[in-house]
This record gives structure tokens, sequence and C-alpha cells, in this order.
């Protein structure tokens, strides 16, 4: 799955995780952000080095674009 737009992070986080991940602070933490670069307030670049850092907390293999 390639994310390269703020949407393409959160239709996958939104829709597809199940909410007892969406719950944890790490997760919450990310949408934060999410929402946060969406209105122009956080970087995108900021969401990017978050959801690397909680993939890799979780397991998920992540490769670099």
């Amino acid at each position: 799955m390639a994310l390269a737009t703020l949407a393409d992070v959160r239709e996958p986080v939104e829709k597809h995780l199940p909410a007892e991940h969406r719950a944890r602070h790490t997760w919450r933490y990310v949408g934060t952000l999410l929402v946060g670069a969406a209105r122009g307030e956080d970087e995108p670049g900021d969401v990017e080095i978050a959801l690397r850092l909680v993939l890799a907390m979780e397991g998920v293999e992540c490769r670099p674009r």
C-alpha cells in the first residue's frame, strides 16, 4: 500500500484499524497529528515520522518511498 497524501493515511487508520488499536495512545497521537497537518497546524512530515514509529512498534513492515 502506498501512502502519498494525508487522505491516504487517514483512510486505513479510520476504516481498517481495529478499534482497540485506534484507542491506543500511539494511534491517537498519529490521528491528532493527521488532523493538525490537514488544518495546516502541523507538518505532514511529523505525521510520517509518527506513523513509521507506530508501525515499527506494531511490527508492521514499512518500506521507504
